[in-house]
């Protein structure tokens, strides 16, 4: 699992849950109750090695194929790319339900040594049997690439983010090529989320190859399965045993990530088309499959949430006033009941843009943009929208706000339609313009076609950090994650002291600060935490709803007596 920056997905892999720690769901699997979502449990069926059939195909549903497949570009830091990559690409650390993180044996030989004084000196003992597919060992040389390439110093790089990365004063190699050492030129909390995935210097060396050359498929592997076709006809990514893995043999002969709207998803599970789906905060999705036999419905509870985005750099839109008046219209407690209402989770509304409703730090600060209607149409005539009829105009204008959604997912249909009822009442025309999956990012979010937006973050280990390349003030043309484009100098500079916090508890009263500046900039509005509720077949062991854990792919796999693969 990526554990450096919050990922971007359609309908992403949301996590809230009820309070299981593994699956024992029934064929006809019952009403879940509503609870409060759990931060530290979730729901994988986990079985013993020895408990799992050697072979078998698992068909894992995506809804598009990856247009990039690095991960650090800004256009590859999506769920579907996230799920894929994490079956191939080394990360350093290994996390437990409740985020615990411990050094995996199979990149290190050891909990890294840190030093905080005089400077913040992290070294890395490289497993030596940690290869690249071409045979080439993993080693410092890596870990200096990939930290040039994302420092930000170099802007040739069309990087999704900098964070922690701009901290690093050098890397260099140690004692030998194997031992890594990271001086920090200011303290970074989180140096854990640095280089997870890894990549090879040969491709971090050179930024075309960075930018583009990973956009045909995966061109190696550090991991437990290795990159075999691309079918963009059948829109399918296969993965396959790494014959040069060193550690435990992959369980599986064959991951197939298949792409299909998510609307199709339930249908191709009920006909065995595919072996498990991310249900989401979708209560159709959730309906059609709650009952479906030798079905389980997993939930867990995670970093995850769902939001809308304003493009600050729409010249409507460039107003602070006019973005607190548009946020004041929308009751973002009707949308979570709405999306939420039916499902086994409580509905509220979130009120955080960096803390989740069931993690340690939470509080609501979104009152700057509380829903009050009649507020709003006052902000909007003394900002010169005056209602003429039912419609705001200024300067013989309409203020009308084009909302794209991507293609064949109903909750973002049903949220866009929330919004343009709501704006609506106010006088405010939406067009919902809805484009196809395999573009809504790279041609719509990233050079800022919309005016509204609404997908997911999926968050990290790291709820501060991870975050800081979505708020963070665009330089130029360089948004990083900040789809919204805009930022402001204070945002900047309470990051970068916050992720310098080694103080728990003052990095949260800290990132709660950040916070408010997020709501009274209008950066966006946090719906609701995201659930994270996946379908899967009652003999698939080791995946589902996983909430903050690593996966370990090579423990996925078919218990005895299970069917082997899907369709």
């Amino acid at each position: 699992m990526r554990t450096g920056i919050l990922i971007a997905s359609i309908v992403a892999l949301g996590l809230a849950g009820t309070g299981c720690s593994n699956s024992t769901s029934t064929s006809t699997a019952p009403e879940t109750p509503k609870t409060q979502q759990k931060a530290d449990q979730n729901q994988m069926n986990p079985q013993a090695r020895d408990k799992i059939q050697q072979g078998g195909k698992l068909t894992w549903a995506i809804n598009s194929i990856p247009v990039n497949f690095n991960y650090d570009e800004l256009d590859g830091t999506v769920a579907d790319g996230n799920w894929i990559l994490s079956a191939v690409m080394p990360g350093l650390f290994l996390f437990d339900a409740s985020a615990t993180p411990t050094f995996d044996p199979d990149y290190l030989t050891t909990e890294p040594k840190v030093v905080t004084s005089p400077q913040q000196v992290v070294t890395y003992e490289l497993n030596p049997k940690a290869i690249w597919y071409d045979g080439t060992s993993i080693t410092a040389a890596d870990f200096v690439a990939q930290w040039k390439a994302l420092s930000g110093t170099n802007k040739a790089y069309k990087i999704a983010s900098s964070n922690g990365y701009d901290h690093i004063q050098k890397v260099a190699q140690g004692a030998s090529k194997f031992e890594v050492v990271v001086t920090f030129s200011k303290p970074y909390a989180d140096w854990k989320g640095l280089f997870s995935f890894l990549y090879p210097a040969s491709t971090n060396n050179d930024p075309n190859v960075f930018n583009t050359a990973w956009k045909e498929g995966i061109l190696t592997s550090g991991g437990p399965f290795k990159f075999q076709s691309l079918d963009k006809t059948a829109k399918t990514v296969t993965l396959a045993p790494n014959e040069k893995w060193w550690g435990k043999k992959p369980k599986l002969d064959s991951i197939v990530y298949r792409a299909m709207d998510f609307d199709a998803m339930p249908t191709a599970l009920a006909n065995g088309e595919i072996d498990m789906m991310d249900v989401g905060p979708s209560a159709d999705y959730y309906n059609k499959v709650k009952s479906l036999p030798g079905i389980d419905i997993r939930v867990a509870g995670g970093p995850n949430f769902r939001h809308i985005t304003i493009n600050g750099q729409s010249p409507q839109l460039q107003d602070v006033n006019v973005r607190q008046a548009l946020a004041m219209a929308i009751d973002r407690a009707a949308i979570a009941k709405a999306e939420l209402g039916s499902l086994p989770v409580t509905a509220v509304p979130l009120g955080n843009h960096i803390f989740m409703e069931n993690q340690k730090g939470y509080q609501d600060n979104s009152g700057v943009v509380a829903y009050n209607p009649a507020k709003s149409k006052q902000m909007l005539d003394a900002t010169g929208w005056v209602l003429q009829g039912n419609k705001r105009v200024k300067g013989g204008k309409a203020l009308a706000i084009n909302l794209v959604i991507p293609s064949g997912v109903s909750t973002s249909k049903s949220e866009a339609e929330l919004i343009q009822n709501m704006l609506a009442q106010i006088g405010v025309e939406v067009d919902i313009n809805t484009v196809p999956t395999s573009d809504f990012f790279d041609k719509y979010l990233s050079p800022g076609r919309f005016d509204f937006t609404v997908f997911s973050w999926l968050g990290t280990p790291f709820p501060v950090s991870s975050g800081q390349s979505i708020y963070a003030k665009p330089a130029g043309d360089s948004i990083q994650q900040n789809f919204a484009r805009t930022g402001t100098d204070q945002i900047d500079q309470l990051y970068r002291e916050t992720v310098q916090e080694l103080d728990p508890a003052k990095a949260i009263q800290d990132a709660n600060e950040i916070d408010k500046l997020i709501w009274a900039e209008v950066h966006s509005l946090t719906t609701y935490q995201r659930p994270d509720i996946w379908a899967v077949k009652s003999g698939l062991a080791n995946i589902g709803a996983y909430g903050f854990a690593s996966v370990a792919y090579e423990d996925i796999g078919w218990m005895f007596g299970s069917s082997a693969s899907a369709k």
